[in-house]
């Protein structure tokens, strides 16, 4: 008993500031008895290491959903994972409301393509239910060799039972931006903020060359580094406040400001962002609205609006603390809340107008023909091509739009 004792206070001293009250010492006391009489008297034997471990978890857990206490593998992992490159399903989760949620798939990976979305909540992995487990608990159960099947529950807004999908774990390599062009207008998709984003992104746009407009996608994308954020903003964004971040002490409120370096475009912009669009993917987009630099499409995205900073912790285990919330850049928090769109644009299917009972003059019988030749337009080759992302859609048609009316103002 001694020998535990000893080793209890061994560990809290070093966490428990000098200026501890009295009765907060009391506390430890009551501590270091309960673990003494679950290793006495619990009915199966448990390692001090596993108490001691699991109750700094409990204790970072219950603070809110993004702190947590990682062991050493879980931190190799969440070193792997901002790299872009890991095992898994490709897919962000949390923790809401107790219930693991996921933030969103992550474009072309396994989760992604069995039609995983953002907001399902998965209560079941490989039969075991997930509730009263950490978040770490139930990332170590998704993931696995590539190859293997992990089988979730889910639960889905609009469906009336849970229901079962069974997924190939796959080794995750995330290409953080990807482009392409509809005509003269540009498109980037950026999936996730990992190392690199910032100079991806610059790739990219060099690559789509001369155009008229850019569509910036951030649906689905559940953040990732502070700093690719910022630097993508960077990008646009000519002077003044990208981002701010406030701690509990003032001294401790960080402020990152846009350098102007001659190359930032003056083509307009819009963003399209949904629910699963969240943290640093919410950094941008909150810039570019404040500033006016861009228009936000689609509906609100994800809330998350504070910094998680990672403490190693000496043995090779880490501490990832919630210690800032992030404002945009005219001192707004989106925590909870999230970015409101400019224009609200739920996601849709394309459906031809044309039907049997539709009558125009082209139907009536001996219509006169066109006199200069022209036919009447069917659908377009973009409308053919995004008749599954109305949103995408509706953000070219508004660039090609102000584009006419600039066009016609200069005349």
């Amino acid at each position: 008993m001694k020998r535990l004792f000893a080793l209890v206070f061994a560990f809290v001293i070093v966490a428990v500031p000098t200026f501890a009250k009295e009765s907060e010492y009391e506390k430890l006391k009551i501590f270091a008895k309960v673990m003494a009489i679950i290793e006495h008297d619990y009915v199966d034997n448990v390692s001090q290491t596993k108490l001691i471990n699991d109750a700094i978890k409990g204790m970072v857990s219950s603070l809110d959903p993004h702190s947590s206490y990682m062991t050493k593998d879980e931190y190799k992992e969440l070193k792997i994972t901002t790299t872009g490159k890991f095992g898994g399903l490709g897919m962000v989760v949390t923790m809401k409301d107790g219930i693991l949620t996921v933030v969103s798939p992550i474009e072309d990976t396994p989760a992604f393509k069995a039609g995983i979305k953002a907001g399902d909540k998965i209560i079941k992995i490989n039969g075991e239910s997930t509730f009263g487990m950490t978040l770490e608990q139930c990332v170590k159960l998704l993931r696995g060799k590539p190859g293997t099947k992990v089988t979730i529950t889910i639960i889905r807004e609009g469906k009336q039972k849970p229901f079962d999908v069974t997924i190939t774990r796959a080794i995750i390599h995330v290409k953080s931006v990807k482009y392409k062009k509809y005509g003269d207008i540009g498109y980037v998709r950026i999936t996730q903020f990992q190392d690199g984003t910032t100079s991806e992104l610059k790739k990219a746009l060099k690559k789509l060359g001369k155009i008229k407009g850019l569509v910036i996608d951030l649906r689905n994308d559940p953040g990732g580094l502070l700093r690719e954020a910022i630097g993508v903003c960077d990008l646009f964004i000519k002077k003044g406040v990208i981002v701010s971040i406030r701690g509990r002490n003032k001294s401790d409120s960080r402020y990152f400001y846009a350098h102007d370096d001659g190359n930032e475009p003056n083509y307009p912009i819009v963003v399209l962002i949904n629910s699963g669009t969240a943290s640093a993917a919410e950094i941008v987009s909150g810039c570019l609205k404040d500033h006016k630099r861009a228009i936000i499409m689609g509906v609100r995205s994800f809330g998350k609006g504070s910094v998680q900073s990672i403490i190693p912790l000496g043995d090779g285990s880490a501490l990832r603390l919630t210690t800032a919330k992030y404002y945009t850049p005219s001192g707004k928090s989106i925590q909870a809340v999230g970015i409101e769109p400019d224009i609200v644009v739920h996601q849709a299917k394309i459906i031809e107008e044309e039907s049997n009972f539709t009558i125009r003059e082209s139907n009536l019988l001996h219509h006169l023909n066109n006199p200069t030749g022209q036919k009447v337009k069917k659908e377009t080759d973009l409308q053919k091509e995004l008749k599954d992302d109305y949103q995408l859609l509706r953000a070219i048609e508004l660039i090609k739009a102000e584009d006419i009316i600039c066009s016609r103002k200069s005349h």
